[in-house]
C-alpha cells in the first residue's frame, strides 16, 4: 500500500508539474476533468444522505463556467450563474414529487465548493492577474502565472506534509476530534510553519517579494487545513473514509484537492486585492 502510494505520488506529481508548466489547453482540460470527477464523487457522497443532486446539470455547468472563463466571456459567466440559481429553484417546482429544496441546496453547495476552487486555479494559470505582479519580482526567472500556481501547489503540499509529519512525531492535543480524530494542534502548527518556510524559500529562489510570499504563506497555511476539514466533515456526515478510489493509494480527487479547493480562491483573492 505504501509503495503504491509513493509511486502514484511520484508519477502524479511529475505529470502535474508538466501540465502546470505547459498550461494552455492542457491545463484547461485537466481542470475540467478534475472538476467532473470531483463532482461525481460529491454526488456519490450526498446520495448517502438521500439527497438528489442535479448530476447532469451540475456537470455541464462546471465545464461551461470553466470554458466561459477560458474564452474570456464575463457575460456568459453571469448568465451561467443566474441560470444555475433559477434552475435549482425551479427544479423543486417541476419535479416536486422527487426533488426537495434541500436537494438543490446540496447541489449549490457542491458546485460552489468544487467550481470556485478549480476556477481559481484556472484563473491563476491563465495569467490574467499574475501578469500584473511583475514588479514584485527582482528578476523574472519563471513566468508569473506558472510561478503562482507552483507556489500554491508546493505551499499546500507543505501544509499537508508538515502537518502529518509533526503530528505523527509530536502530536498530543487533538485539533477537531469530532471531525478528524487524526489531526492534532501540534500538527496544525507544524503545517503552518512548514508552509511559511516553503513559501519564503520559493520566493528567494525565484526572486519574488518576500513580503508577498510571507502573506501568501499565511493565507495558504490557514486556508489549506480548513479545506481539509471541510471535506473531512462531509465524509464523516456521509459515513465514508475516502471520497473515491480513482487515485491508487490516495483515494479520490476530493481527497487530494480538498486543501487546494480552499487555498486557490484565497490566493486569487489576495492577488486581486494587491495588484
Amino acid at each position: 500500500m505504501l509503495a503504491k502510494r509513493i509511486l502514484t505520488g511520484i508519477v502524479g506529481g511529475a505529470f502535474t508539474i508538466f501540465v502546470i508548466y505547459e498550461g494552455n489547453w492542457l491545463f484547461f482540460l485537466m481542470m475540467a476533468l478534475l472538476s467532473l470527477v470531483a463532482w461525481y464523487e460529491y454526488g456519490n457522497l450526498v446520495r448517502k444522505l438521500h439527497a438528489v443532486p442535479a448530476d447532469k446539470c451540475g456537470a455541464v455547468w462546471l465545464v461551461a463556467i470553466l470554458a466561459a472563463y477560458w474564452f474570456g466571456s464575463t457575460k456568459a459567466m453571469l448568465v451561467l450563474a443566474l441560470g444555475l440559481l433559477c434552475w435549482l429553484m425551479l427544479r423543486t417546482v417541476f419535479f416536486h414529487d422527487k426533488v426537495k429544496p434541500v436537494d438543490s441546496a446540496y447541489t449549490l453547495y457542491g458546485l460552489l465548493y468544487i467550481g470556485c476552487g478549480f476556477l481559481a486555479m484556472l484563473a491563476l494559470r491563465s495569467g490574467s492577474v499574475a501578469s500584473f505582479m511583475g514588479s514584485s519580482f527582482s528578476a523574472v526567472m519563471l513566468e508569473p502565472a506558472r510561478f503562482f500556481v507552483f507556489l500554491l501547489i508546493f505551499s499546500t503540499w507543505a501544509s499537508d506534509t508538515f502537518a502529518f509529519a509533526v503530528g505523527k512525531m509530536m502530536g498530543k492535543v487533538k485539533l477537531c476530534p469530532a471531525i478528524s480524530p487524526g489531526k492534532t494542534r501540534e500538527g496544525a502548527i507544524g503545517g503552518f510553519v512548514g508552509t511559511l518556510a516553503v513559501a519564503i524559500i520559493f520566493s528567494l529562489i525565484f526572486k519574488f517579494s518576500v513580503l508577498h510570499a510571507l502573506a501568501i504563506g499565511i493565507i495558504v497555511g490557514i486556508m489549506a487545513p480548513l479545506g481539509d476539514l471541510v471535506e473531512s466533515i462531509l465524509k464523516r456526515v456521509c459515513g465514508v473514509k475516502d471520497s473515491g478510489n480513482i487515485i491508487p493509494g490516495h483515494g479520490g480527487v476530493l481527497d487530494r484537492f480538498d486543501s487546494l479547493l480552499f487555498a486557490a480562491p484565497a490566493l486569487y483573492a489576495y492577488l486581486i486585492l494587491v495588484i
